[in-house]
């Protein structure tokens, strides 16, 4: 992935979030009493088991450019248990085939033990909780230098929790890293379907390596699916390009169901990002960007990103009310604002069903 989900999730906090973007880590599979925990076991029975960050700063912003690694003595402490030469350098595609009950049964005490880390690093205001989970290779492709300037940006996080749904299809790799799909709704209403990748730190701890997106799957009766465009118009004469996000169905009235998904396709030729928000009632979006909204008013629903050029990326969410909602886009166009300010805000209607 090479969008920068720092500079996303800085937006979405400042004007309209994210990444969560990776919000799965782990710890070790075996030796750890709460990674004991069989796949039955409930989320929220699971004591955090962490060794958290050694004490550190992040990285200086006059120093972000050469990627200087903030505090020396914290880092270099750190290195040892990163991950794997495999998971920060190129490596030929791996192959992975079912693991045994063991370790599936490890693999789904893993997951429950950081659905308590990351609850209770956002309930204290401790990231580092969970983000000490994280190897090096997973902090540096949401585009952070070091574990301290992630913790940075998760401070005042808009989605203080999460709950495992579903998991399951745990494999084991060639490359010796271990997946698995799971389901997990991020805050009140985001799902998300990821397969999370582990690798081994030198201490035998196993790390969030990689997480990739898969198609969303609400267990729900009935799933809407709407369907949306984002497009990119150049006007010849002066260069300027207007983006806009486009319904298929030609309304932006989405009747309510248990669970919506919106599959947004990229039309264009850049990266784009769908944030989904709730503003205060009779709100102008535009205020996200003139400063008249008062940011502590917006609710922040979920986001799609990167959706790159060709690609769709599925925004998935489960019961989200009657109301209206804004979709924005904050990556930055060729003249350096944002997307948003040349078009790509639109609101859309949360309708109660017909009778």
């Amino acid at each position: 992935m090479t969008h920068d989900r720092r500079a996303t999730f800085r937006c979405a906090r400042v004007a309209a979030v994210a990444l969560a973007l990776g919000i799965f880590s782990s710890v070790g599979i075996a030796g750890v009493s709460a990674q004991d925990a069989t796949p039955e076991a409930s989320p929220a029975t699971v004591a955090c088991v962490s060794p958290g960050l050694p004490p550190g700063t992040p990285t200086p912003m006059d120093d972000m450019a050469g990627m200087d690694m903030g505090t020396p003595a914290a880092d270099e402490s750190m290195e040892m248990d990163m991950g794997s030469p495999e998971a920060v350098e190129e490596a030929p595609a791996a192959v992975g085939a079912a693991a045994d009950e063991a370790t599936t049964a490890a693999v789904m005490g893993v997951l429950e033990n950081y659905v308590a880390c990351y609850n209770e690093g956002q309930a204290s205001g401790d990231p580092g909780l969970y983000v000490a989970l994280e190897s090096q290779n997973y902090v540096e492709s949401q585009g952070y230098a070091t574990r301290y300037d992630r913790v940075a940006d998760e401070l005042g996080s808009p989605f203080p929790t999460a709950t495992l749904l579903d998991a399951n299809n745990v494999q084991t790799w060639d490359d010796g890293r271990v997946s698995v799909d799971a389901q997990v709704l991020v805050g009140e209403y985001w799902l998300n379907h990821w397969q999370i990748f582990f690798v081994q730190g030198e201490d035998g701890t196993w790390l969030y390596d990689e997480q990739v997106n898969l198609p969303a799957q609400p267990d729900a009766d009935f799933v809407a699916i709407n369907g949306l465009n984002i497009t990119e118009t150049k006007d010849e004469s002066t260069g300027d390009i207007t983006y806009a996000f486009v319904s298929y169905s030609g309304s932006w009235d989405f009747p309510q169901t248990e669970a919506i998904v919106f599959n947004i396709m990229n039309s264009g030729e850049e990266a784009h990002e769908a944030i989904l928000v709730q503003l205060p009632e009779g709100a102008d979006p535009m205020g996200i960007l003139d400063g008249s909204i008062d940011m502590s008013q917006v609710k922040f629903i979920g986001v799609a990103a990167p959706i790159l050029p060709g690609t769709s990326e599925d925004l998935a969410v489960l019961n989200l009310p009657v109301g209206t909602y804004t979709l924005v886009c904050f990556f930055p166009g060729p003249d350096g604002s944002p997307h948003a300010a040349h078009g790509m805000i639109q609101q859309f209607n949360i309708v109660a069903p017909a009778s």
